[in-house]
């Protein structure tokens, strides 16, 4: 793994691989960013960006397990900005879109399992997206002025029909925040970081940390730079939307506090953040599978995979091109962080590098390889 950092492929990394709950074997390789020469390490803090979703999802569980809602309860219970929202049919060469009435409104399980009918706002994917992108949707004042600009567009699909990568978890984060009158940011802080002692998560980072935040690395034409993001990226502590989607950052010691705490059923100690039958559920696969056409499209376009309330499953390796086990748990973040939970073998695996853009090769897949070996015998293996 480390010839990814020697090549400059990616910036640097950090990984670690537990089993039974103990550390068997870890990797720090490449400085913590251009300007700071000292090694990453387990505490080398991320931008985990979509491994926040989790996250999230486990916030908007333990509400539920409060008593706040039911998974059949419909969004609009707490969402009422998109009672009056329709459905995209079709749309002609000038961007007119065409919808029609939707026919229910999209449950809280559907969104906690991204099939609610939801886009994002990516530029290589479909015509919402593209104008979510173009609203400036991300760059949102605050939650609520969020809400009302994503319900201003129709839903991509029927509620249910299918799964779609999209905004689901950051409006997860807005109905924390209309249940509990907190922020995201003090909701989590309190009831998932605290317990667990997760000191250095959150969605921002004091500046007298900033020393140990990781830089970030882009391949321009095969040469590897660093690249400089917003100013205010990491210390804005006066801003007041958080996004549930992909805020966080984290080191990986933190992350895998969480995770454990997931291996567990919940439980970490004297602190039961969920039941176990809570955790359970948000582990199983949720969405509609039909034998290698789920619609999970984050890894061979979709074949072989699941997604659980919140985090995505392996329900068929072979099909999926991934040796971890069926029932296997993962997710990535856009600059380059990953993990997987194997129940099987009782495997946790975090990688965390900074790379804007695609990294070559598959990390997670490589990485699994390099555990399981390559059930394929394609020459992949990483070293």
């Amino acid at each position: 793994m480390q010839s990814y950092v020697d090549q400059n492929i990616i910036t640097n990394l950090s990984f670690g691989v537990w089993q039974d709950g103990q550390l068997i074997t870890e990797g720090n390789y490449g400085p913590i960013s251009e300007t700071i020469s000292a090694p990453v390490s387990d505490t080398t803090i991320y931008r985990i960006r979509s491994m926040t979703k989790p996250v999230t999802a486990i916030g908007l569980l333990i509400l539920m397990e409060r008593g706040h809602f039911k998974l059949s309860d419909p969004i609009t219970k707490f969402l009422p900005e998109f009672e009056e929202n329709e459905v995209l049919a079709d749309y002609d060469s000038d961007g007119v879109l065409y919808t029609y009435p939707w026919l229910y409104s999209p449950t809280m399980e559907q969104l906690l399992a991204h099939t609610a009918g939801f886009a994002y706002d990516r530029t290589n994917s479909g015509v919402i997206d593209q104008k979510l992108n173009e609203s400036g949707i991300s760059d949102s004042p605050d939650t609520d002025e969020f809400v009302r600009t994503l319900a201003s567009f129709p839903y991509v699909s029927m509620p249910g029909a299918e799964w779609n990568y999209s905004f689901a978890s950051d409006l997860q984060g807005a109905i924390i925040e209309r249940i509990t009158g907190q922020s995201l940011a003090e909701f989590l802080k309190k009831e998932v970081f605290d317990p667990l002692h997760m000191s250095d998560t959150g969605f921002y980072v004091a500046p007298r940390e900033s020393v140990r935040i990781s830089g970030v690395g882009r391949l321009f034409q095969g040469e590897f730079k660093y690249i400089e993001l917003e100013a205010s990226d990491f210390t804005a502590q006066s801003r007041v939307y958080f996004e549930g989607g992909h805020g966080l950052y984290s080191t990986r010691s933190d992350y895998f506090k969480f995770l454990n705490m997931l291996r567990k059923g919940g439980r970490v100690g004297d602190h039961q953040i969920i039941s176990s039958e809570t955790s359970d559920r948000f582990q199983r696969n949720a969405i509609q599978y039909r034998g290698g056409h789920g619609r999970q499209r984050s890894y061979g376009g979709g074949a072989g995979l699941g997604f659980g309330l919140g985090i995505g499953t392996i329900e068929e390796p072979e099909l999926a091109q991934l040796p971890a086990p069926k029932g296997t748990m993962y997710w990535t973040g856009a600059l380059g962080t990953w993990f997987w939970i194997d129940p099987v073998n009782d495997i946790v695996f975090i990688g965390m590098t900074q790379s804007d853009g695609a990294v070559e090769p598959n990390m997670m897949k490589g990485s699994m390889i390099t555990i399981y070996g390559d059930p394929n015998s394609l020459n992949a293996e990483m070293r």
